[in-house]
């Protein structure tokens, strides 16, 4: 909370002068400075845009050719929204990108004004949100691709003149990071977190629902698990002792070293109570075709959070896809 305290006739003088100083050297700065919070009211997005795109035409009258995204958000926090332009570049007889080029331009006084591209991420990056002040991009894998994966998470922040990076996930530091608050749901029995994470109808057969009020449900309804249903017969799709098994792999994974394999796999294990052994494998690119399956969403990888005990153990399947973790099946053994 901010104290106001009454001025002296010497204070204000003196913020007087430095406020005249202080404006006179802001007069110098450029798209670097960080200028006041603007009084005007935000201005419409699509028309942020436009004028964004006037002046990338400036510097690159083609960057439209082969095609190009963008954001809109404010970037450097002083109440006027900036634009990050992502678009394809290649050889002037190019009908399709071969690299991508990130443009971003803060909103200044003079107009829209393009960072250096020094500043740029020098991987190829995919434009995910500008949220709070932050530019978060995904690092793909190929460039040129028509169906591109996501192989990394990148956060990046203003500081007082550019864009720097603030944040960086790998795939399976991401996946960890998107199973925790799964694993207090689980912990809180928490049906709706745990749903959310669920596309629905579900195939039964992929679920062990078996002689429970569940299965007959599912069966009057020709083998699928509507959300209404699972929400229902919540406890017959996750039993509280399966889901506190879930919620104690997951927070005991949490932190565990990862180890990568020849074959790009990722993976994680840890002795938990009663002889319970926990494992978490990250499968890349589980559709190497990349079919357009999953309703036509990218999978970037297969999860697989197992429990082992003995002859016998389960596993949850979970599929990362366009950044979120869905669980798509449940097996069980012994």
């Amino acid at each position: 909370m901010r104290k106001t305290l009454m001025p002296s006739l010497l204070m204000l003088a003196l913020a007087a002068c430095q406020s005249g100083d202080k404006a006179a050297a802001a007069a110098q700065t450029g798209a670097t400075a960080t200028p006041p919070p603007a009084a005007a009211a935000p201005s419409d997005p699509k028309q942020t845009a436009e004028r964004a795109f006037a002046a990338l035409r400036k510097i690159d009258p083609q960057f439209e050719r082969l095609g190009y995204s963008e954001l809109v958000g404010d970037i450097d926090q002083d109440g006027q929204d900036d634009v990050a332009v992502l678009y394809g570049t290649g050889t002037p007889d190019a009908t399709m990108a071969a690299m991508q080029k990130l443009v971003v331009l803060m909103t200044r006084p003079g107009g829209p004004q393009a960072l250096p591209q020094s500043d740029m991420p020098d991987f190829c990056p995919q434009l995910d949100k500008i949220e709070a002040g932050k530019l978060y991009l995904h690092q793909i894998d190929i460039c040129s691709a028509a169906r591109p994966k996501a192989t990394d998470y990148y956060v990046y922040k203003w500081n007082g003149k550019t864009i720097v990076q603030a944040e960086h996930q790998t795939m399976p530091q991401r996946v960890l990071a998107d199973l925790k608050p799964l694993g207090v749901a689980f912990r809180a029995r928490d049906k709706k977190v745990v749903l959310d994470a669920m596309t629905f109808p579900l195939e039964a057969s992929n679920w062990p629902v078996y002689d429970t009020e569940l299965e007959k449900a599912a069966k009057a309804a020709g083998g699928k698990i509507d959300r209404a249903m699972a929400e229902k017969y919540y406890t017959d799709l996750f039993p509280n002792d399966r889901a506190d098994l879930y919620a104690d792999a997951i927070g005991d994974l949490q932190g565990r070293p990862l180890k990568t394999d020849s074959s790009g796999s990722t993976s994680s294990s840890s002795p938990g109570k009663d002889g319970i052994t926990y494992g978490l494998v990250v499968q890349p690119d589980p559709d190497e075709d990349r079919e357009e399956s999953n309703d036509n969403r990218i999978v970037d990888a297969r999860v697989d959070l197992g429990m082992a005990e003995g002859d016998g153990g389960q596993n949850l399947v979970l599929l990362l896809i366009e950044g979120q973790l869905k669980i798509v099946a449940m097996n069980t053994a012994g």
